[in-house]
């Protein structure tokens, strides 16, 4: 039996392919929007390039303040302190939002302080935790500043930046906990010192500055017997 087939009537055999249909209307709006097309094809170009360039433009600015940053850290190792404090300072009036310009500032309150220069080392400090963000570094800043304070005899400020410094997490914490209490006693009250020192034993047993704290509490008349638990060889704080 023969296979039926499909018959095509006029009216279809006049309707348009319709990807066909769709190339010609295409077309038609390129030619009629030519100029419309090459100004657009233009811009995208323009813009890809500017994205690229200034994408470059960054990443070569990053590695020139690394590299600074590394020379400056260099001279601070080797105590090289006047070019560490150039280098530092150059660094950070140059990239005054950068991550690194900011870091420089703590680097160069560091190398103003191994100098003597406190009073500068100070503005430095301020200058970096005005803009810091960072609890690390800022547990570090405050202790600096705290230092920084106390050897211009500024014992309130002094105590003020360690209690803030004692109130972060950090490398500098212990050491902070340590100045509270040193920097109460300077300032006259001797029992809110040793109540401070006593309560940093109690919760810090094993801490590298507790020989320090011993030594503090007896200039001041007071005995602390010793602990077995707490290391024989503990180091004495700077």
């Amino acid at each position: 039996m023969p296979t039926p087939h499909y018959k095509l009537d006029r009216k279809e055999l006049k309707q348009p392919d319709e990807f066909i249909t769709f190339l010609d209307q295409l077309g038609d709006f390129i030619v009629n929007n030519l100029v419309r097309v090459i100004i657009g094809a233009l811009a995208l170009i323009a813009f890809v390039v500017v994205f690229y360039a200034v994408s470059f433009y960054q990443d070569h600015q990053r590695r020139l303040a690394s590299d600074r940053f590394y020379d400056a850290l260099t001279a601070l190792n080797h105590r090289d302190y006047k070019t560490a404090e150039q280098g530092f300072s150059s660094l950070a009036t140059d990239n005054p939002r950068q991550s690194l310009g900011q870091l420089a500032r703590l680097y160069l309150a560091s190398a103003l302080m191994a100098d003597n220069n406190d009073k500068a080392a100070r503005a430095a400090l301020a200058d970096y935790l005005a803009g810091s963000d960072q609890p690390l570094y800022r547990n570090m800043a405050l202790m600096e500043l705290g230092a920084a304070d106390e050897n211009l005899g500024d014992f309130k400020g002094a105590h003020d930046a360690y209690a803030q410094a004692a109130d972060i997490d950090g490398p500098s914490k212990a050491r902070a906990q340590v100045g509270v209490a040193r920097t109460l006693i300077k300032q006259g009250d001797t029992k809110g010192g040793i109540e401070a020192y006593q309560q940093f034993l109690a919760n810090n047993p094993y801490s590298p500055m507790r020989n320090y704290v011993v030594e503090a509490l007896a200039t001041l008349g007071v005995a602390i017997e010793s602990h077995s638990s707490a290391p024989a060889n503990a180091a004495s704080a700077n």
